[in-house]
């Protein structure tokens, strides 16, 4: 299937740094283990209005961490006066009642990530003790400065938890459910979904490890209603299939309309791979986005995405494409984490019974 060379952009997803208090083992980005890169407030400025220009149906912030860029709050600002939902990724590390006034009156969601059903799992997932707590603190703040407002007559945003399932972090999420969904009255949503190969999380050991085999992926995936069943104080509870991300996934062409920047401003040829097709501060959007169509339709490239049929597949796919169309830094980069010593997750079996 060719991505349609009329596809739009409907959504933007923005990095505006891999500055990073964590060391994530399934990262996608890798960050807090590359240059951090932002830029600075006069060409953030022109970034946002390129997006602005393009009218997408949302944008997503991400990293790294967002809230370590000096100028996060007038960038959201920035994007809720024009009009476009904003939708923020935050590991929670770096926040207080301050950043939760400031999102809750900014954005439209704000996302948490927790990525273990207890301190032990998530810790060593997300490769810094007392990010559990941290997380778990600050979806406190927010839901808790939700409710305040609430009852103030203002608006707030939604809060949402995000946990990226490893075969570390399965074990124990009915559970997680229940204590969460308790814990945090006012938390709009729980969504699982499994770690994708790319990134860091394309890597053989994480491979042979962690990301989640064919079969757990299809229980993950069915345990959706159960889950939900756990969930009190009117939570929805949800999973996203990985496997619509596949090219063989009539849901694929989802993909072809969301739109990467890289902190510097590049856009990537598409969100899961290190190709770049160009500068937002250099070209207009339309080219930039007609040449990522392009890379996308590449006889090669289409050969590597549809061999894909399952997460190892894409793996192995990810990492080809990595390192034939990744930046000379890029490369250098990948080359220094395959020689890495990679940390694996204790067995949670024995674990639990330890």
């Amino acid at each position: 299937m060719m991505v349609p060379e009329s596809a739009r952009i409907g959504r933007f997803c923005w990095n505006p740094t891999y500055a990073c208090p964590l060391r994530c083992i399934h990262c996608y980005t890798e960050s807090g283990r590359r240059a951090a890169q932002m830029l600075r407030e006069p060409e953030m400025r022109r970034v946002v209005q390129a997006i602005i220009d393009a009218r997408p149906k949302r944008v997503s912030v991400g990293g790294g961490e967002p809230l370590l860029v000096p100028w996060w709050e007038e960038m959201f600002g920035l994007f809720k006066s024009a009009g476009i939902p904003l939708t923020v990724f935050t590991s929670g590390w770096v926040f207080d009642d301050e950043a939760a006034e400031k999102l809750a009156s900014l954005v439209a969601t704000t996302t948490v990530s927790v990525d273990g059903p207890n301190a032990v799992v998530h810790d060593l997932v997300r490769g810094r003790a007392g990010s559990f707590d941290r997380a778990m603190a600050a979806l406190e703040r927010l839901t808790r400065i939700r409710r305040e407002r609430t009852a103030r007559g203002e608006d707030s945003c939604a809060v949402a938890l995000d946990y990226t399932v490893t075969r570390s972090g399965l074990p124990g999420i009915d559970d997680f459910v229940a204590e969460a969904s308790a814990r945090l009255p006012g938390l709009d949503s729980i969504t699982f979904g499994a770690a994708m190969p790319i990134g860091v999380a394309q890597e053989s050991g994480f491979v042979e490890h962690e990301l989640l085999s064919d079969d757990e992926l299809v229980g993950l995936v069915e345990a959706e209603s159960r889950l939900a069943a756990r969930a009190v104080n009117g939570v929805r509870v949800t999973v996203t299939d990985a496997r619509f991300f596949l090219p063989n996934s009539p849901l694929y062409d989802r993909g072809a309309e969301i739109a990467t920047i890289e902190p510097d401003g590049s856009l990537r040829a598409h969100g899961a791979y290190e190709a770049k097709v160009g500068s937002l501060l250099d070209e207009p959007v339309d080219v930039l986005w007609s040449r990522a169509l392009e890379w996308r339709n590449d006889p090669y490239v289409r050969e590597q995405t549809h061999s894909i049929h399952s997460l190892a597949d894409w793996a192995r796919a990810s990492s080809a494409l990595d390192r034939r169309y990744g930046s000379d830094a890029d490369k250098k980069r990948i080359a220094r984490r395959d020689g890495a010593k990679r940390v694996m997750l204790p067995d949670p079996t024995v674990r639990r019974t330890g």
